[in-house]
């Protein structure tokens, strides 16, 4: 097919058209009922407050789901390599990015080499704050906020807040989490 030897997708077309034509912050829920008519699995009281760029070679309608009560400022941008999966009532800001694709290290004469494609996970509750890059086989764990601008290159535990270039361990978000527990990701952070 041609749209296959061009790399074309029509429904990541649509949906990158669609997201953009209507104004940041505005027409939220038609802007969302557009992108769930595309097929992108988006649950009910879900919104798209801005823009989303749909990037990878997989499937919208196969490996990307969207739980409740999530809302998302955009842009946003999300590669489909491998399987992204948001939780319910997760909440992302300006600018984010869902990278489900990098490269092994290569010889000296290219150090780019094959690709790699690993799934991200986002469990329920979680806030990711503006400009945050959310790297391949990452999962956040419930109830955490990643900081504006952090890289997460590493799984965050539940109820964590983290947060820098690469994203660390910075504090607990739950008073029931015990002292030796702090103590063990102070030192893994």
């Amino acid at each position: 097919m041609a749209g296959e030897e061009l790399g074309f997708d029509p429904r990541r077309a649509a949906s990158h058209t669609i997201s953009r034509i209507l104004p940041q912050n505005s027409f939220n829920r038609v802007r969302t009922v557009l992108l769930r008519a595309l097929g992108i699995r988006i649950a009910a009281s879900s919104c798209f407050a801005g823009p989303v760029d749909i990037t990878g070679e997989g499937s919208l309608p196969d490996l990307l789901s969207i739980g409740p009560g999530c809302h998302f400022t955009g842009p946003l941008h999300i590669d489909l390599s491998a399987p992204v999966s948001i939780g319910a009532r997760v909440y992302m800001g300006y600018g984010v990015m869902l990278a489900t694709v990098d490269h092994e290290f290569g010889p000296p004469s290219q150090r780019c080499g094959r690709q790699l494609h690993r799934p991200i996970c986002i469990e329920d509750g979680v806030w990711i704050g503006s400009h945050a890059v959310i790297l391949p086989g990452v999962r956040i764990g419930q109830g955490s906020v990643v900081a504006a601008g952090a890289v997460v290159t590493r799984d965050v535990p539940p109820h964590a807040l983290v947060g820098g270039v690469p994203a660390r361990w910075i504090h607990d978000l739950d008073d029931a989490v015990t002292a030796e527990a702090r103590r063990q990701r102070a030192l893994a952070g």
